[in-house]
């Protein structure tokens, strides 16, 4: 056996840079994200696993998808219908100056 290259370092599903092996991170639904990475898409605040929810209804819409990827949210934001979740994510976007239809 060859241990000498060490421990497979693993990518950020959600900013696509590696992870250090001791660098603090979050498995969510078999993805592993910097923990820092691992926020509310509306709010921005930090999340952890089982006290946030993701929308896949909003994650078919290829535009929210492209600017933000997976669409998670916290404990706040999770129980708004989508039609809500949509109209404070397309807020977001403008106040970052991001021209949207």
């Amino acid at each position: 056996m060859n241990f000498s290259s060490g421990p497979r370092r693993k990518i950020c599903y959600l900013c696509k840079q590696p992870i250090d092996v001791m660098a603090p991170k979050v498995e969510i639904q078999r993805q592993t994200v910097h923990k820092e990475c691992f926020r509310c898409c509306i709010c921005d605040e930090h999340l952890l696993p089982g006290y946030c929810a993701m929308d896949d209804g909003l994650c078919q819409i290829d535009f929210l998808f492209n600017h933000f990827g997976p669409l998670w949210f916290c404990h706040k934001h999770m129980m708004l219908g989508s039609g809500e979740k949509l109209e404070m994510l397309k807020q977001k976007m403008r106040n970052a100056g991001v021209n949207i239809a």
